[in-house]
């Protein structure tokens, strides 16, 4: 049986004796699935630039140490455009008439989230889209997020996966 506790304000999940692993919350527009490795982020094409922007600079206030990694088509001389915007170039190598880019996009930046923001919003014209970050989470930074956002509107837990505090080992 799963149970939501709240204590001082907190929302803390449990189940008997297991921790929580997989936490996925959202609406119709934007999904957020959290786990100790991952977090997936899903922006339909009905998600408006104000809620992206509060998801984003919401797990950016919990754990601004957070990069995304983002791969960029663009002639030579943009990238340095990308770099003011607080980009960090990790590689880049030309190909067919332009570069091909790999950027990190620091969450502690806050003119870099600020762009990657209005990025998502532009290829939400085209289709949906799907961001992941690797991060070394949590069940309690999974708590904190979780807590940052269940504030926005519409937002709800969607799924809950749980595993068992004690790992079996086979021989």
């Amino acid at each position: 049986m799963s149970v939501k506790k709240e204590v001082s304000g907190k929302s803390i999940f449990l189940k008997d004796s297991q921790y929580v692993t997989i936490v996925e919350l959202g609406r119709d527009d934007i999904t957020v699935s959290l786990s100790t490795g991952k977090i997936t982020l899903w922006f339909g094409r009905r998600a408006s630039e104000s809620l992206i922007r509060d998801v984003i600079f919401g797990i950016s206030s919990i754990d601004s140490s957070l990069t995304l990694e983002q791969e960029i088509l663009c002639d030579y001389k943009n990238i340095g455009k990308y770099e003011n915007m607080g980009y960090v170039l990790t590689s880049y190598a030309k190909t067919r008439g332009c570069y091909r880019v790999v950027f990190n996009i620091p969450f502690y930046k806050k003119v870099a989230m600020a762009h990657f923001v209005r990025s998502v919003v532009e290829q939400l014209r085209e289709k949906d889209i799907r961001k992941t970050l690797l991060w070394d989470g949590s069940p309690e930074k999974i708590n904190f997020i979780y807590n940052k956002l269940k504030n926005l509107e519409g937002w709800e837990i969607k799924r809950i996966e749980y595993k068992d505090k004690e790992e079996k080992v086979l021989l």
